[in-house]
């Protein structure tokens, strides 16, 4: 047997959806005393680990007492921290809270974390991911974003991603959904958008128009996130907010 989706949710929001040892994001629900073991899928017996920390204390007997207080030491710090707006949306949990970039900024920064799972495609993660960016926009008008992805499966056997989840990366989110953020983290890469952040409503429509589809004048934008109630003019000034270099 495995974990159950709703066991790793449990651990990943009692982990603050990061590693219980480094605290980086991106992290795998692991057994602490493996399977093959006769190790339980119990919450007790799971932890949330980045791929270089599971490679240091994975299957390691001789470290999983270790790795079992310093699970807990974190559970207690994250559960001393100030809990953050929790907003329940359809089949996952979310975190939308403000946090400063660094200690020698004073400038906010909303900080939103998000799980796609095995059983949800492109569709499902695009869309939530659009509805994640505008309850940010209204819980924390103005201040810049940081969106945190962590993604369950959706690899293939030689350990790249799958088609669907490239194409949310690669197309999706760095070539549309970065402008509306400061700083993007995904499993792939880290990228900083270079232009100001925009503050646009999210379309209420996801539409990916293909070649025969896409108006002449629009060819540049051919794949991008479009609102049908946009002219080609609103789209032009659109598109020129982003020439604003922070």
């Amino acid at each position: 047997m495995a974990f159950t989706e709703k066991l790793k949710k449990e651990v990943r929001m009692k982990s603050d959806g990061k590693c219980a040892i480094c605290h980086k994001p991106f992290v795998e629900i692991h057994h602490i005393i493996p399977q093959k073991e006769n190790g339980k899928d119990t919450i007790d017996n799971a932890v949330a680990l980045c791929a270089y920390c599971h490679d240091l204390f994975g299957d390691n007997p001789t470290k999983r007492k270790q790795l079992k207080e310093m699970r807990d030491s974190w559970y207690q710090i994250v559960s001393a921290q100030k809990t953050p707006q929790i907003i329940e949306h359809h089949h996952v949990y979310e975190k939308i809270k403000v946090v400063t970039k660094a200690k020698s900024s004073n400038k906010k920064m909303a900080a939103i974390y998000h799980v796609i799972y095995e059983q949800e495609n492109f569709n499902d993660a695009a869309r939530d991911l659009m509805e994640l960016t505008r309850t940010a926009q209204k819980n924390a008008p103005n201040q810049r974003r940081a969106l945190f992805l962590d993604i369950d499966g959706h690899r293939l056997e030689n350990g790249a991603f799958d088609h669907d989840m490239w194409e949310l990366q690669f197309y999706f989110i760095l070539q549309n959904l970065l402008y509306y953020y400061t700083e993007i983290h995904l499993p792939l890469v880290t990228i900083y958008n270079p232009y100001t952040q925009l503050e646009d409503p999210i379309p209420d429509e996801l539409i990916i128009l293909n070649e025969n589809e896409t108006p002449h004048e629009l060819k540049e934008y051919e794949g991008k996130l479009l609102n049908t109630s946009m002219s080609e003019t609103e789209w032009k000034e659109y598109k020129e907010k982003q020439k604003n270099i922070v």
